[in-house]
């Protein structure tokens, strides 16, 4: 874990940014949720970003409040790679911003020493212990010793819903309903549900939650259909298969029944509404996938990631004009 040494938060009113992974992510929307929670009272602005959008969300930050002092930024599971996103970063702080980044990808913890994050943070920390949204909750409980009795007990109450999170987004799977959570959030999508979390006093889900659960299976559902049928495999000369697939939404759960029952498989989904990749492996498979999505400029960790291919969103086109223009040359009327 690396851990730097803080200040504690103005006993003015600060202004709060947060800035989490997105737009749809359980883990990022719980630890955006979490700040929130802690800082009650306080205004809070909240983005959700996907790791594509990072640097150019990052890179338009602004100061909130004319006072620098009064500036809070908060980057939870999220990093970027542009050296510029870490110059505009250096200059909030040198402007008085308080800049706190939580981060648990391993493409994060890894790179901790790049040039991109030489920033002077109020604090940062990168494991990959828990989950972003776990690591944020810890990390906040240390911040909340001068708070007064009622605020800390208040903030304490928001745990059971860090730990659905934390449960989900490192595959432990001992509570039952943390997938739910995952599934509504991703349905209902990411502001939408921060909002929604915000509002609940015990982790059992809102009306609105439920509902977009109970729509998310259906959508699931058509979304595994359309990866079955556009499933392809290819064997590699090291052993390894390479299953690729398209979907619409809902990659985790649906590349899980894609590398159910294969070894030393690696599951590639093209997300067709995200326009992202999500790649995945097979119980066994010992392929970094981390590295592997670091090298198209993406990131994630060893059993999970994501990147951008944006040549591929030309693939069914290009693939289309083919089969067309192949019949239309045979038979051109």
């Amino acid at each position: 874990m690396l851990y730097n040494r803080f200040l504690m938060p103005s006993k003015t009113s600060p202004t709060i940014q947060v800035v989490s992974h997105g737009p749809s992510c359980l883990d990022g929307v719980m630890a955006a949720a979490a700040v929130a929670r802690f800082y009650d009272g306080h205004k809070v602005f909240t983005a959700l970003a996907g790791n594509n959008e990072a640097d150019h969300v990052l890179q338009n930050l602004e100061l909130k409040s004319d006072n620098g002092n009064e500036n809070e930024i908060w980057i939870t599971d999220l990093s970027w790679n542009s050296p510029a996103t870490g110059a505009h970063l250096a200059e909030l702080s040198n402007r008085g911003a308080r800049i706190y980044w939580i981060d648990h990808h391993r493409t994060a913890v890894s790179r901790a020493d790049a040039p991109e994050f030489k920033v002077p943070f109020e604090a940062k920390v990168l494991s990959e212990q828990y989950s972003a949204a776990r690591l944020t909750f810890n990390f906040l409980k240390r911040l909340a010793r001068d708070q007064t009795e009622q605020q800390r007990a208040e903030f304490d109450a928001f745990q059971p819903f860090v730990m659905i999170a934390d449960d989900h987004d490192r595959w432990v799977h001992k509570i039952p309903e943390s997938s739910d959570w995952a599934l509504a959030v991703q349905t209902l999508g990411g502001i939408g549900s921060y909002r929604e979390i915000l509002k609940l006093h015990e982790p059992r889900m809102s009306r609105k939650l439920r509902n977009a659960f109970e729509s998310g299976q259906d959508a699931m559902r058509r979304s595994l259909e359309l990866a079955q049928a556009t499933m392809v495999d290819r064997k590699l000369d090291n052993g390894i298969t390479v299953r690729t697939a398209c979907c619409f939404g809902y990659s985790s759960e649906v590349a899980s029944h894609l590398y159910k029952g294969q070894t030393r498989t690696v599951v590639a989904l093209f997300d067709l509404r995200s326009q992202g990749v999500s790649l995945r492996r097979s119980a066994d498979s010992e392929v970094d996938l981390s590295i592997l999505a670091q090298h198209f400029g993406g990131g994630g960790h060893a059993a999970a990631s994501g990147l951008m291919i944006p040549d591929l969103r030309r693939v069914p086109a290009e693939r289309l004009a083919e089969i067309l223009g192949d019949q239309l040359e045979k038979s051109p009327t």
